[in-house]
């Protein structure tokens, strides 16, 4: 279901925090090269990179093909790397070793992921969402914004006086390129002492159901405030020692890249308010602490996981806080001021972009609709339906920014 006229308007009034765009010019990528702290690993990792089909498979953009990806894995492995990460296909439901997240023994104290493109050009990649009809999207250059959003990361810990571990993250150039994402690769500092996913969820469980809600208050209070999306126990993990972890911080469209020219700098785009990355956010974290059930990366079910209770009464308290966004006072003002005249405005913006959203919804439903009917018919219309239907979710999330549903989807 769209938005309503009165999604649309209400969210003309609601508070919202854009952070400026970061700078990617050689110039301040220089200022975070692992090589001007320790040239020795900064070369070999060069090297590593450098040979001639593993800088090619860096460079492109990432490709979801299951066959492409096979035949990366091949070469990388076969060039001595390690291959981290992991991807389900959409269509056969397949998980298979992806070749983003790599570590090698001659590196043995860095992780290496990837700078390129996250998706193929015209393409679109979905990130986490919540039941208010919100939706992340990956960005052309998230990859290479994992340092910036670090070092969000660290400040508003450092704000909240929460200690906090972020295993350092370096650039290292390992070609001569131009374009930021086919020159450099994220480094990422090993920690040693981390658990894995499955380790940190037990280890929430063996604690007091006060110590989960302090623990849940701690990591809600960084989500926030800090505007992260992609937050489970895969990217937040606990060390042997109990300290809180934030090993990925790929900010999800929460800040974008800079571009040359004067209407960039006035009138450019901005990525998402750090209100809606916060509400995904929890509301991610909330879903995977809760028992699962049908759709339940969308729909969490009231009910923790075993032993996770307090953790989960706790996130579910401060999501409840943030789910409804808060009124903007000042833009109230404004409109009274305005003798209703604003007011008047911005019913005509929401009416306009509550039709064009409500079109755009039926056409994306109906494509859907023939897609999965053909499926069921063994007819393959998959790159038809990137044609088809790209094109409308860039118009539809482009057009629902900032607009959260009222009321829970369902």
């Amino acid at each position: 279901m769209a938005p309503t006229f009165s999604d649309f308007f209400a969210s003309l009034y609601y508070e919202n925090t854009y952070l400026p765009p970061v700078d990617l010019t050689e110039q301040e990528v220089a200022k975070q090269l692992l090589e001007a702290e320790d040239r020795e690993a900064a070369a070999l990792i060069q090297n590593l990179l450098g040979e001639e089909q593993v800088q090619k498979i860096f460079s492109q953009p990432l490709t979801y093909s299951l066959e492409e990806i096979r035949a990366n894995r091949r070469i990388l492995t076969r060039k001595g790397f390690t291959l981290l990460s992991k991807k389900t296909d959409l269509q056969t439901h397949e998980t298979i070793e992806f070749y983003s997240v790599l570590e090698h023994p001659r590196a043995p104290n860095w992780i290496i992921k990837t700078g390129a493109i996250r998706t193929p050009k015209g393409e679109f990649l979905f990130g986490p969402k919540n039941d208010r009809g919100e939706q992340a999207y990956f960005t052309e250059e998230d990859s290479l914004l994992r340092v910036a959003m670090a070092q969000r990361i660290a400040k508003v810990a450092d704000d909240a006086r929460i200690k906090v571990l972020l295993p350092k993250k370096k650039f290292v150039a390992y070609t001569h390129a131009t374009e930021p994402t086919s020159k450099y690769c994220v480094v990422c500092e090993k920690i040693s002492t981390l658990l894995t996913a499955e380790e940190t969820e037990e280890e929430i469980k063996k604690k007091s159901r006060e110590e989960q809600k302090a623990l849940a208050k701690k990591i809600s209070t960084i989500i926030k405030n800090g505007g992260i999306v992609d937050a489970s126990f895969n990217n937040i993990r606990l060390t042997a020692k109990g300290e809180i972890a934030f090993i990925d911080t790929e900010p999800a469209g929460l800040l974008l890249v800079s571009k040359p020219g004067l209407w960039n700098k006035f009138c450019g785009v901005r990525g998402a308010s750090v209100e809606k990355c916060a509400r995904i956010g929890l509301f991610t974290l909330l879903a995977k602490s809760s028992l699962e059930q049908g759709s339940s990366d969308i729909f969490y079910e009231q009910n923790a996981k075993e032993g996770l209770e307090g953790f989960h009464e706790q996130l579910k308290q401060e999501y409840e806080k943030i789910a409804t966004p808060k009124l903007s006072q000042w833009k109230i003002a404004l409109s009274i001021l305005s003798l209703g005249s604003i007011f008047l405005i911005n019913a005509i913006i929401a009416l306009v972009k509550a039709r064009l959203t409500a079109q755009i919804y039926t056409k994306i439903q109906k494509i859907n609709r023939e897609f999965k009917n053909d499926k069921k018919q063994g007819i393959d219309r998959a790159e038809e339906y990137k044609t088809k239907c790209i094109p409308l979710y860039k118009k539809y999330y482009a057009y629902v920014e900032g607009v959260p549903r009222a009321c829970p989807s369902g």
